[in-house]
């Protein structure tokens, strides 16, 4: 899988929507490299759907700790992202969303794309999840 071809630019964010069977660790450098392309592009919105993915079930603790980690830090506090994902990661990622929050990221986790939009691009507080 190549990440440019699944990543997209729009008029006031950028979407990525990866599709198919990947590890957890593959997706995590893939979503890592689109942070930074965004952060190099000074794309501020991105959009992440990551519902085309097989191949993993969502992450423990640990991993999503230091995914958490790896994205802030990448993001570097210029990139908001919205990530739309099945109900078993959105439940789970709470705890990554408070992790990325207290390290300066604006993140959240999404059942739909529909409401991910609406958080990435309204007048919503960068730090609120």
């Amino acid at each position: 899988m190549k990440p440019l071809e699944q990543f997209e630019e729009k008029e006031s964010y950028a979407a990525f929507r990866p599709v198919g069977e990947v590890s957890f660790d593959k997706f995590s450098d893939l979503l890592s490299r689109v942070v930074l392309l965004c952060r190099e592009k000074k794309i501020e919105k991105l959009l992440v759907d990551s519902t085309g993915l097989t191949g993993f079930t969502p992450p423990g603790i640990i991993e999503r700790f230091a995914l958490a980690e790896r994205i802030a830090f990448n993001a570097a506090a210029s990139v908001k992202i919205a990530h739309v994902a099945n109900a078993e990661w959105v439940h789970s990622g709470k705890f990554s969303v408070m992790v990325a929050k207290n390290r300066g990221l604006a993140g959240k986790n999404f059942h739909s794309e529909s409401e991910a939009l609406k958080w990435l691009l309204g007048e919503t507080d960068r730090q609120s999840s």
